[in-house]
């Protein structure tokens, strides 16, 4: 063994004990950094990826270098790596939108650095979009450059952020003898290809994928409440602590809650929360204080807790490398950990297609940006929504990738402008070929649904492991003696399930300010309520209803006026003042009113059918931001007779509620055609839920 090599095993040993040794490819990486070179680790999740630059920047710092920077993509990973830098005999700071608002307090973080007080500064990307960031951090004297889930800097990976494209750039002025590391578990040839070529000259040290600990298992139930049952059921038996990922905020929310009802302490995590509880979300996870968080992909990449025991997909998610690197936080420090893929149902398909296809903006889209741009002086972003039909958080990303690319420009007072720099389309519709990519990614994992062959076998070899092997723990590889979880699911587990979704209320909360003028609405319904969400069994009734029969059926009646007693009830609103007016549809005129029409029979209360609309009306799912949206309703709703209307409550009735939009403007109307009312809208299904 060489004295460098002595050092590095002293060091970790220092740390970690006597008896501590490296992994495989470790001390490599080390040494490739202790040698000024740029290094990409591919390793699988839990291999040790953060040792690798923290060992390096305890060994960098007693030779006096300057400090470590790493920019690392989620708040939760930071604040679980800057707990993990004391170990090493480290001290960490971190520079975000949270902690760090104004540019006194991150020049002092700077400064703190540079006088030898902190051995690690971490950074989000978003931080690099600040000109000031950037020229402040030119101050900064920087041992290692760290670039941690580096998947991300791809276009071609899972997780690509516009903000990692600002990576690129500083990594073409660092100087030579600056080390670069970047890591992942999270990438297959073509990203591996990709982010080597982004950092220059770079050695490559990957490894083997394969995870000894993790025992995986897969299972197609293709209604919500036979998620919900199984998951109860089975917590109940799966020992320790761990994560569910669901696809949005209201599913985790309501998820919590279900399992919070069947004894098991379980809290929501998502993008939703404010930081304080995030944080405390966090540490009551590491302290075992919770049994599940029910969580989004807010908690995802690098979150490292030793001795999660399990971790399943509510949803499928949209590419066998999101699925290995969300299974990779089980199973850390333990031998045996669970992972499941509750898979099923079209809606779900629907879901991911939507946030497939929607990953990257057309090039239709940056094309209108920058034409309009150029036939315009500078123009705020809310002007761009009102003149293009484009989806507000695409506009976003729009945007900033022109930004970052120098064919845009931004003022002080947020105006963006048209720059000399030259544009071509991307070659051959660049973003559409890696849209076709996703979605090819998105059949493999759909593949691996329907595999009967050893699925971490199947994963591996989906990542390009040359190293891929059966497992021999899976239930594919075991077959009838897997035992880990128990998948039969009685009439009796499905019930409890619909009797919790009929008394846990969907609640359309009201939209309080127009999206054209930005001032506060005149008239707001209230707190109104949704019968069923899209993808659950009363949710795909009202689909079939609506799409294939062109009624409502009785089931949906009877199960609405029963949930409307109990939640108006509660509301204090008499149901015998109450007056029940449908939205109107040009495509379907009489599904809506006829069903009102029933409900209000049904509830012994008064109807009047009052609204319509002007023909020619676009519909609204191809509307794509609210400006566009609120606009369209305006134009073509109205009050087509104004009768008398002695109740003061009105419940306002529609078949299906997203954007919100024409509930909204309904009340507005409303609320100026008749005094002192108050309105509460219905729907039967709530087809929102983006996170």
């Amino acid at each position: 063994m060489r004295a460098g090599e002595k050092m590095y095993l002293q060091e970790l040993q220092n740390v970690f004990g006597t008896n501590a040794t490296f992994r495989d490819g470790q001390d490599k990486a080390i040494n490739s950094i202790l040698n000024k070179k740029r290094v990409l680790v591919v390793q699988k999740t839990g291999w040790g990826k953060s040792l690798v630059y923290f060992l390096a920047t305890k060994i960098l710092r007693q030779r006096g270098e300057g400090v470590t920077l790493i920019i690392s993509p989620l708040l939760a990973l930071t604040r679980n790596q800057i707990d993990s830098t004391e170990k090493y005999g480290i001290t960490a700071e971190c520079i975000n939108s949270q902690t760090n608002k104004t540019k006194e307090e991150r020049a002092n973080v700077v400064n703190r650095c540079n006088d030898g007080e902190c051995d690690v500064l971490f950074i989000t990307p978003e931080q690099l979009q600040n000109e000031d960031f950037v020229t402040l951090l030119s101050q900064l004297k920087i041992g290692l450059f760290v670039v941690d889930e580096a998947h991300c800097i791809s276009d071609w990976g899972h997780d690509f952020r516009p903000d990692y494209r600002r990576i690129h750039h500083l990594l073409q002025i660092l100087p030579e003898n600056i080390s670069v590391l970047a890591t992942t578990a999270t990438a297959n040839n073509r990203v591996v290809e990709d982010i080597a070529a982004q950092l220059g000259d770079c050695e490559v040290v990957r490894g083997d994928l394969q995870r000894e600990s993790l025992h995986l298992h897969k299972i197609f139930l293709p209604t919500a409440e036979e998620k919900y049952a199984w998951i109860a059921k089975n917590l109940e038996l799966l020992e320790g602590s761990g994560i569910i990922y669901a696809t949005t905020i209201k599913e985790c929310e309501r998820l919590a809650i279900w399992l919070r009802q069947n004894a098991i302490n379980a809290s929501a995590y998502h993008s939703g929360l404010n930081e304080e509880v995030k944080i405390e979300l966090e540490s009551r996870l590491i302290n075992n204080q919770l049994k599940v968080l029910v969580s989004t992909i807010a908690l995802g990449m690098g979150y490292d807790k030793e001795d999660i025991s399990f971790v399943i997909h509510y949803y499928t998610p949209k590419s066998v490398v999101e699925h290995y690197q969300q299974i990779g936080r089980a199973g850390r420090g333990i031998d045996q950990a669970v992972c499941v893929l509750l898979y099923g149902g079209e809606e779900e398909n629907k879901i991911n297609e939507y946030f497939i296809y929607n990953s990257f903006p057309k090039q239709e889209h940056i094309n209108q940006v920058l034409n309009f741009l150029s036939q315009h002086d500078e123009v705020k972003k809310s002007f761009l929504e009102q003149e293009m039909n484009i989806k507000s958080s695409t506009l976003d990303q729009i945007l900033k990738l022109l930004l970052i690319e120098g064919f845009i420009g931004k003022d002080s007072r947020s105006h963006y402008f048209r720059t000399l720099k030259p544009y071509t389309s991307q070659q051959g519709g660049y973003y559409n070929s890696v849209i076709d990519i996703k979605v090819r990614e998105y059949q493999q994992l759909l593949n691996f649904q329907q595999t009967k062959e050893c699925q971490m076998a199947y994963l591996t070899n989906a990542l390009d492991d040359p190293n891929s092997k059966r497992c021999g723990k899976c239930s594919s590889c075991l077959g009838d003696a897997w035992g880990l979880t128990s998948d039969v699911l009685i009439r009796n587990d499905i019930d409890k399930v619909s009797q919790f979704f009929n008394k846990n209320y969907i609640l359309i909360e009201p939209r309080k300010n127009s999206s054209l003028t930005n001032k506060r609405l005149e008239f707001i319904h209230k707190e109104g309520l949704a019968l069923s969400y899209y993808h659950e069994q009363l949710g795909q009734e009202a689909r079939r209803g609506k799409y294939i029969n062109n009624n409502f059926s009785d089931v949906l009646v009877n199960a609405s006026a029963d949930k409307l007693k109990r939640f108006l009830r509660e509301k204090e609103i008499d149901i015998k003042e109450l007056v029940i007016i449908p939205i109107p549809s040009n495509r379907r005129p009489k599904l809506v009113p006829e069903f009102a029409q029933r409900l209000a029979n049904t509830l012994q209360c008064k109807y009047v059918n009052i609204l319509a609309k002007k023909p020619n009306e676009p519909e609204q799912k191809s509307l794509l931001n609210s400006r566009l949206q609120e606009q369209c309703v305006r134009d073509h709703l109205y009050i087509q007779n104004h009768v008398n209307i002695n109740n003061k409550n009105i419940l306002l009735i529609d078949d299906f509620v997203d954007s919100k939009w024409t509930f909204t403007v309904a009340t507005d109307l409303l609320g100026k055609a008749f005094e002192d009312i108050t309105i509460t809208p219905f729907a039967l299904a709530d087809t929102s839920g983006s996170d």
